[in-house]
């Protein structure tokens, strides 16, 4: 199908215009921002990210003996999504930060049934988890899985 020559007229002049347009448009927002670009005080927005963790198993005692075990996974938010490779890589110091503290602050409930206080899990593991990356990296900490081990 060919083209009369009057149509690849239209085309090319329509083509033409919006890449002058776009150039003018792009032309004017430099100039109206200057400043600010020159100056270099743009603000840098930060994207969340998510980093999963899984199967940390906290133990449940009933009296002075165990009872049974409770496994959690975890997806702690991040305030910048360029650090999930590096925060990934740190899991492992991550996951031990978090187990020993359970272990030794017992996060129990208090309203006597033999399970593990879910809310001061998820403050402890934001906690550890900031103190082992340094610095306030972890936004929230949320579960997304809780399941009873039989011992």
């Amino acid at each position: 199908m060919r083209l009369s020559v009057m149509t690849r007229l239209v085309i090319i002049t329509v083509s033409l215009i919006t890449f002058f347009s776009g150039g003018l448009a792009l032309v004017t927002w430099v100039l109206s921002n200057f400043e600010e670009l020159a100056t270099g005080q743009s603000v840098e927005v930060l994207t969340k990210g998510f980093v999963p963790m899984e199967n940390l198993t906290f133990p449940v005692n009933s009296g002075t003996a165990l009872d049974h075990y409770v496994a959690i996974d975890f997806r702690f938010e991040i305030n910048d999504v360029r650090r999930e490779a590096e925060i990934a890589a740190m899991l492992p110091r991550i996951r031990d930060a978090i187990v020993r503290d359970a272990h030794r602050a017992a996060p129990k409930r208090t309203d006597g049934v033999d399970s593990v206080d879910l809310v001061r899990i998820k403050e402890r593991a934001n906690l550890m988890a900031n103190q082992v990356l340094g610095g306030e990296v972890v936004t929230r900490v949320l579960v997304t899985r809780v399941a009873k081990l039989v011992a």
